[in-house]
């Protein structure tokens, strides 16, 4: 079990007191930017499930969700911290899969190597550009003593059997020097999809190399998950670095000293996101909430409303509906639906 991957965390301590509010240039805040990361409860549970299959040396796995819950960015949060949870050095690269009206082999390689930041020479074949993939595996493979490489294909529902084939190439020229290819295909539900459909053409070498395991990637489904989402803007995040100022504090600083906490929020923002949802003639059971809408709701919330904003005490249950519907979600919710 990885504790709660608490060796990325500060936790701040609530009677800690610093005067002077951190002086932070207008639009440089990562709220502001909108360019930060929290350890949410998925990214946790899909780190230890990507370590579980490298630990049991499995070639492969689908990790599957609706758009926009944060899949893409989960990928870029543990990528740096699959190394340490499995005990080992190990490369842990990504590539973006791109959409192109034909499967080919030489965009499909020279993607790669771009998303690898590889220079690429003007001209090159398909041989060409696979072997300089295989041979960058192969250097930074060698210097792991787990002789292997986890490959993230993020976009994975583009993949068609082409390009799982094409993986293969790889995984099979790989395996020949004695290293290992673990191949994570990431993204929507229609990956799975994708698995039946090489099921019923007796695809099933693409199934066994890549497609066994499987994890479930969700949003918010609940209060629990509110609560544990909202707390890291109290606890777990920090800026300017080594200030003790979370998120929270600096743009609630007088509520955050006397005690307040977005964590004790959730209970009003996730009603309210199933009272906007039932409004809008939206089924408000067994709700998912993106973890790009919540963010955005999040971020309004503290930029419109607080101490660089309009300057409220605290976000009120107005604030947080307006906030809400800011981001952006119930728009995006309608357009699912009808999807």
């Amino acid at each position: 079990m990885i504790p709660h991957i608490d060796v990325l965390k500060r936790r701040f301590t609530r009677g800690a007191v610093v005067e002077r509010r951190p002086q932070v240039l207008n639009g440089a805040h990562p709220v502001e930017q909108g360019l930060y990361i929290l350890a949410t409860k998925e990214i946790q549970r899909l780190l230890e499930a990507v370590c579980q299959n490298i630990k049991n040396h499995a070639p492969g796995m689908i990790v599957y969700g609706r758009p926009r819950i944060g899949k893409s960015k989960a990928i870029e949060f543990i990528k740096d911290l699959i190394p340490g949870e499995v005990g080992q050095p190990i490369p842990v690269y990504s590539t973006f899969c791109r959409n192109y009206m034909r499967p080919s082999d030489t965009k499909f390689y020279a993607d790669m190597l771009h998303d690898f930041n590889f220079a690429l020479p003007s001209k090159k074949s398909p041989d060409d550009l696979r072997n300089q993939i295989v041979n960058f595996f192969k250097l930074h493979a060698e210097k792991s003593t787990l002789r292997r490489v986890v490959l993230f294909m993020d976009e994975a529902q583009r993949l068609t059997e082409w390009h799982y084939g094409w993986l293969m190439d790889i995984y099979n020229d790989l395996d020949k020097d004695k290293i290992s290819l673990t191949v994570i295909s990431v993204g929507q539900s229609e990956l799975l999809g994708r698995r039946d459909y090489f099921l019923k053409n007796k695809k099933a070498q693409i199934i066994g190399r890549f497609m066994v395991h499987e994890h479930a990637y969700y949003g918010i489904k609940d209060v629990n998950d509110m609560k544990y989402f909202l707390a890291c803007y109290d606890e777990d995040t920090e800026f300017p670095e080594e200030s003790q100022w979370s998120f929270t504090r600096y743009f609630f600083p007088e509520s955050f000293q006397q005690g307040e906490r977005l964590k004790k929020c959730a209970k009003t923002l996730f009603n309210l996101f199933v009272e906007l949802r039932r409004e809008h003639g939206l089924a408000a059971s067994q709700i998912e909430i993106p973890m790009e809408y919540l963010s955005i709701t999040v971020d309004n919330a503290l930029k419109i409303y607080g101490a660089n904003g309009k300057g409220h005490d605290w976000p009120s249950d107005n604030d947080w509906r307006d906030a809400i519907k800011k981001s952006g979600y119930i728009e995006s919710e309608i357009y699912m639906a009808l999807a």
